[in-house]
């Protein structure tokens, strides 16, 4: 994008964006807002010691070294003259480099290969060598985690619409590595296509750190006329430019503030969202009309990190009809309810569990075979769906998991959140990032019904008493 391009500009290829992405649109949404805006990156470079595998042209010397001596020509001397080489030769040198890698070995003046080395014949990117470099990657301010940086940042110096840094830290401080060992190993190794790896590198000497960012555009989907009650609307980024690939990325972060990211950039009427009060942004479509009305009077309860999860035990454990859960990763932190789960199954509750999302589908797959091992023992009443998967059964390309996090006890009440209920396996006392969710007892069998339509699953799964109202 041209940093000098002017307001009419700008609006004018909005309103292309807006004729290209209404075509490709799904037919109960519309868009009802495409805003640019600027996101905040800290671009930092830092030494690192790294574990590279040599040149091919060294690699294939150390294997001729190797083969030479698997030949027979075991003495010093009698490997000089065969390679034409002489005892001054660096190449000859490079023996004694493999000898400390464990590759070859000298025994009463005769060399040996030894299995290590075998295995580098068969495959010489195994051997490894420490180097120091320069390695450069973006830290990402609103969410405090490390990216790569594959793109050229750009950004329009006067844009009206910046999104604030949520962790700002001094120039070069060390708090910007903190806790990132595994991040930067990740974003290294992709980086080098897997081919190389982070060993070490110290955050104390940062060599360069400059805040910059990077425009893109937010665009609104909200349902159409007639689909309010059982669609939600939803936000995604787009920069419309082939060489940049974290759009999905920064979708899943704004996600979590939508819709009180729209209320900063616009004044415009949330066609959708009018009586939605910023505060309460993770609980849309609570607060529209029911098709089905209910009487009982709406409360709603704040939950901190510590409530949410002492109230999700509790849910589990109290629970005397039906349960669901939504949560985008399935961790070791669902060991823990592990037993709950199965004295509800026990009981004949229908549990049922909904996870997933396809672009960082990372779970700790121990847990899951327990979970599976449960849905075989209990498999009329729980229900282990993996969104990405059920999606593409139903042949629904519009959705490709969930970021949602939500659990439904009975038809007393749901929470919804920021809290990842399957995944987050902290105690109190440890650091954290500040996260809440919202405790509501009303409209609760419209949330089941809404959920059920919305992922296509089959209303079957809840028999008899425990449908809706049961």
């Amino acid at each position: 994008m041209d940093c000098k391009k002017h307001s009419a500009d700008i609006l004018m290829e909005i309103q292309e964006i807006h004729q290209k992405l209404e075509k490709q649109c799904a037919s109960d949404y519309r868009i009802n807002e495409i805003i640019l805006f600027a996101y905040p990156f800290r671009r930092v470079r830092i030494n690192a010691t790294v574990n590279k595998s040599p040149e091919k042209s060294i690699q294939q010397i150390y294997s001729v070294l190797l083969k030479t001596i698997l030949e027979g020509y075991t003495k010093e001397d009698d490997l000089i003259k065969f390679l034409g080489l002489h005892k001054e030769d660096f190449i000859l040198r490079e023996l004694y480099f493999l000898r400390e890698r464990g590759f070859a070995d000298l025994t009463s003046g005769n060399w040996i290969v030894t299995d290590q080395g075998k295995d580098f014949i068969k495959d010489n990117s195994i051997l490894k060598i420490l180097e120091e470099e320069e390695f450069e990657f973006l830290f990402d301010t609103v969410s405090n985690e490390i990216v790569l940086k594959e793109f050229r940042l750009n950004s329009q110096k006067d844009i009206e619409n910046k999104l604030s840094s949520e962790f700002d830290f001094e120039h070069k401080s060390p708090e910007i590595l903190n806790d990132k060992n595994e991040q930067l190993s990740d974003i290294y190794k992709r980086q080098n296509n897997g081919k190389a790896y982070l060993v070490d590198y110290d955050k104390s000497k940062i060599l360069f750190d400059k805040k910059e960012c990077n425009d893109y555009y937010l665009i609104e989907y909200i349902p159409r006329k007639g689909k309010e009650n059982e669609l939600e609307p939803f936000i995604e980024v787009r920069n419309f430019d082939k060489e940049i690939t974290l759009e999905k990325r920064i979708t899943k972060v704004l996600s979590k503030k939508y819709p009180a990211i729209l209320y900063q950039f616009s004044n415009s009427e949330r066609t959708a969202l009018a009586e939605i009060e910023e505060d309460d942004y993770e609980v849309l479509d609570e607060f529209q009309t029911s098709v089905t009305p209910q009487t009982n009077i709406s409360t709603t309860e704040t939950l901190s990190v510590w409530e949410t999860q002492a109230k999700f035990e509790e849910a589990l454990k109290t629970v005397t009809n039906k349960i669901l859960i939504e949560s985008p990763w399935i961790k070791k932190a669902t060991l823990n309810y592990i037993q709950s789960i199965e004295n509800a199954l026990g009981k004949g509750i229908a549990v049922i569990i909904l996870y997933g999302i396809e672009s960082n589908d990372e779970h700790h797959f121990g847990t899951i075979e327990k979970l599976r091992s449960l849905e075989r023992k209990y498999s009329k009443s729980f229900h282990l769906i993996h969104l990405p998967t059920h999606f593409q059964n139903k042949n629904n390309y519009q959705m490709t998991g969930t970021h949602r996090k939500l659990v439904i006890k009975d038809d007393e009440y749901y929470i919804q959140g920021s809290f990842n209920f399957l995944s987050f396996n902290k105690k109190e006392g440890q650091k954290i990032a500040n996260e809440e969710s919202i405790l509501i007892n009303n409209k609760v069998i419209d949330k089941w019904k809404t959920v059920i339509k919305e992922y296509e699953l089959d209303d079957k799964i809840l028999d008899g008493k425990q449908k809706y109202g049961g």
